[in-house]
């Protein structure tokens, strides 16, 4: 109500895309700052400096105060009993707008139905409306004269995530795409016990049942979240009781990218798990195991021709397959080469870490949340722990790689453990897919604890390109070295290091596109009881 004159007010406001207001914006700036340069009137020239005062203003709040810009649209009917009446109240009213510096604009008589409508309760967004009346501002500017209001994010769609600094609720959706997020890939970085995982099993718990969830856990963070959700847990760690995923059993899958059938990706695979497995072979002693693997599976009638799906995982030969081809080879040839692959080989093949990967894969996935559990491989050394990570990665991509119109996450905790700065194999495999993954509808989450491990010169290439690829960062509690590398890699600013650096557990500095929020994980105390064994008795975070 306008002093007395009776008037019902409509306010829409629908959220624009950051991403193209911003280039509309950087547009206006350059024509502005060309028109003030030009300008023959200083008044010409201040109006033009005003208006790149004002571009540049906008811009620098919404990059910097993660502020988001919205399409605001008032409306106002004015009702009388006479037409004498009516006009005094619209003048009143344009009075009263004018004060606020605002203008307004009559509704011509074809468009007076949408008016009606867009004023009445119980009609939608008149959108033939809004086309011709709405404006870009700042939601704070808008929502600041509300009681309790505090600046949201919220994604169509999404699960409760948390809260930021001002209280505001978080809903947050991994499959939101729009111009300024264009895959689903996330990467989170924090020291141990800062809430990286906590916030993933959030994920995880939220994500089902609507997608399919897999995930390589080497510290046995996720059995007891896998118990509660009827998920799979695949003890792949090498114990009597462990199950096998045979390295020589090729992948069946066919990399349209790179033009290749599955047989010739696979040897590209083994020639990166022996290299990872094996550090101390030459070229020459690689040569020599080609030649025998390709000798192998040609006695198991497999080539570049055959059809890998028709073939059951029995048909594939194992590793003592190998050893025992390679041992009958020596004999005839007694090569210096054979003999030391025989050595090499034969720990995994008949000797000690047979139990990892000697024998048929005997993996099935059939739940939507699926657990690879290596925490039984700490007591072998780090490259076998490391191929083992390769291995099901790997059979973790052919997965996902099946079928395109399936929801797949696949995280990859302690990802470090991965890393090799002398095999830089692993870490381009890890960004390709990360790259391919939105085609097949699907994330890639990194989780570790440090991304040093991701710089090292000799594959900064790959690092770089794996973190930069991924839309979704959360960066958790961190200090030291590591803080300058976020800091370094991600640009961040003084006041987001200052952030990450005093986070307390749970809080962490959430990048979604180009915009970040400081962020507090929030869940609630049933679903707490069902995800975290340790916090099963405590408080809701």
């Amino acid at each position: 109500m306008v002093n007395n004159c009776e008037a019902i007010f409509s306010i829409n406001i629908e959220p624009t895309d950051n991403t193209q207001l911003i280039e509309q914006l950087d547009a206006r700036v350059r024509d502005a700052t060309s028109l003030s340069k030009i300008a023959k009137n200083e008044s010409i020239k201040q109006m033009r400096d005003a208006e790149v005062k004002e571009a540049s203003d906008i811009i620098n709040r919404m990059i910097n105060n993660n502020e988001v810009v919205s399409y605001l649209t008032i409306y106002i009917c004015v009702s009388a009993q006479e037409e004498k009446e009516l006009n005094n109240k619209c003048k009143e009213i344009e009075r009263e707008v004018q004060k606020l510096k605002l203008k307004t604009r009559v509704i011509t008589n074809y468009l007076l139905t949408s008016g009606f409508k867009a004023v009445a309760p119980f009609f939608t967004i008149q959108a033939n409306l809004t086309e011709y009346f709405k404006r870009n501002i700042l939601t704070s500017s808008f929502t600041g004269g509300f009681l309790f209001n505090t600046n949201t994010f919220i994604d169509s769609g999404g699960y409760y995530f948390g809260i930021n600094q001002n209280g505001g609720i978080i809903i947050f959706n991994i499959w939101h795409k729009d111009s300024d997020r264009t895959n689903s890939n996330m990467v989170v970085t924090g020291s141990s016990g800062s809430g990286k995982s906590l916030s993933i099993k959030h994920l995880i718990y939220n994500e089902l049942p609507q997608s399919k969830i897999l995930v390589i856990d080497p510290e046995d963070e996720y059995t007891y979240l896998c118990k509660n959700l009827n998920g799979k847990i695949i003890n792949c760690g090498g114990s009597n009781t462990s199950q096998v995923l045979n390295p020589l059993q090729i992948r069946a899958n066919k990399d349209i990218e790179e033009d290749l059938n599955a047989v010739a990706l696979h040897f590209q695979f083994l020639h990166t798990f022996f290299e990872i497995l094996f550090p101390s072979l030459t070229d020459m002693e690689f040569s020599a195991l080609d030649l025998v693997l390709e000798e192998l599976y040609e006695k198991f009638n497999i080539t570049k021709d055959t059809d890998i799906y028709k073939l059951e995982n029995t048909d594939f030969p194992i590793l003592e397959d190998l050893y025992y081809f390679l041992e009958n080879k020596n004999k005839n040839e007694n090569k210096v080469e054979y003999e030391k692959l025989l050595s090499l080989l034969r720990p995994i093949s008949i000797g000690g870490a047979s139990s990892i990967w000697n024998g048929y894969t005997d993996i099935t996935i059939d739940t939507k949340l699926t657990v690879f559990n290596t925490k039984n491989m700490q007591e072998f050394q780090i490259q076998y722990k490391r191929a083992q990570y390769y291995n099901i990665m790997s059979y973790s991509w052919e997965i996902i790689s099946k079928n395109k119109e399936e929801k797949d996450l696949l995280i990859a905790d302690e990802c470090h453990v991965l890393v090799d700065p002398n095999i830089p194999q692993t870490l381009e495999f890890v960004r390709n897919i990360s790259k391919r993954a939105r085609k097949y509808n699907s994330s890639i989450i990194v989780i570790t604890q440090s991304i040093e491990d991701f710089l090292n010169e000799k594959i900064r290439f790959y690092g770089q390109s794996l973190l930069a690829n991924s839309t979704y960062k959360m960066f958790f509690k961190a200090d030291g070295q590591d803080l300058k590398d976020i800091v370094k890699t991600f640009g961040l600013t003084k006041k987001e290091e200052q952030l990450i650096y005093n986070a307390k557990q749970g809080e962490c500095l959430l990048s979604a596109g180009t915009r970040k929020i400081f962020a507090t994980l929030k869940i609630p105390l049933q679903e707490l009881h069902i995800i975290d064994e340790h916090l099963k008795n405590g408080d809701a975070v």
